[in-house]
């Protein structure tokens, strides 16, 4: 494990990134040195390599019922499906290499300047802990809840979103056997019927948000700040507290 990485709650550390996206790549590197974490690059599954790996009906009628008719219905379905395949293919190889823990990023992750200084403190507050997968950033959703359990760590539940996420090797096995079949998006699987279930925690203050003005790759379009007052102050108010920490 790097220097860099000592006290985090994981040994190893993937970013989900297709070929052609070097552009995203070469901002992660960049931000990940900022905050003191090494993550190897991992080549996302794309659509091309789907030929003998399609999408199951019932994420079709799920993705139907959701979004509605649209021309873009058969990219969204077939790029959701890749995501989901890249985020197993890592979960897989940790497994196999029976690696205690991974984190899994996405490659418009952008992480906040006093990660390094957070990220340490939750660590160490999750040791002795049972605990199944371990946010790092993420959406709470509609009749989801989030509870204190230490001064950096939530208890969580619909938590959307799985740009940045530390999977417990306790869940490799019930992740690979049920979000291929569960007719949903990776991260709804997660937030509707995993973190139920699986101790699911979440890093106070937030650290990983979804980098503004970058055109995803599934939804097409591009991502447009909301200035959100409490989000902002929360916001401000952690870098005062924690600081900046270069590497």
């Amino acid at each position: 494990m790097s220097d860099a990485m000592t006290g985090f709650c994981f040994d190893h550390a993937f970013v989900i990134n297709l070929d052609h996206r070097t552009d995203r790549w070469a901002k992660m590197a960049d931000n990940l040195a900022r905050v003191g974490i090494v993550a190897e690059r991992f080549s996302a599954i794309s659509v091309r390599d789907l030929i003998d790996d399609q999408p199951t009906m019932a994420l079709k009628d799920f993705l139907k019922r959701v979004d509605g008719p649209s021309p873009s219905a058969e990219h969204k379905l077939q790029t959701t499906w890749a995501c989901m395949r890249s985020h197993l293919a890592i979960i897989r190889m940790a497994r196999d290499a029976g690696w205690p823990s991974v984190l899994i990023l996405e490659d418009d992750c952008e992480f906040e300047s006093y990660t390094p200084a957070v990220l340490n403190r939750a660590c160490e507050q999750l040791q002795g802990r049972e605990w199944g997968v371990l946010y790092l950033g993420g959406t709470l959703k509609k009749g989801g809840k989030k509870a204190a359990v230490s001064s950096n760590l939530l208890a969580v539940s619909r938590i959307r979103l799985a740009h940045a996420y530390v999977v417990n090797a306790s869940l490799y096995e019930r992740i690979l056997r049920e979000a291929p079949g569960s007719g949903l998006p990776l991260d709804w699987y997660y937030s509707e019927i995993l973190q139920a279930s699986s101790n699911a925690l979440m890093v106070r203050p937030t650290l990983a948000y979804q980098r503004l003005f970058d055109m995803s790759d599934i939804e097409q379009v591009e991502r447009q700040p909301k200035y959100k007052t409490r989000q902002m102050l929360q916001r401000c108010w952690a870098r005062i507290r924690y600081g900046r920490t270069s590497y």
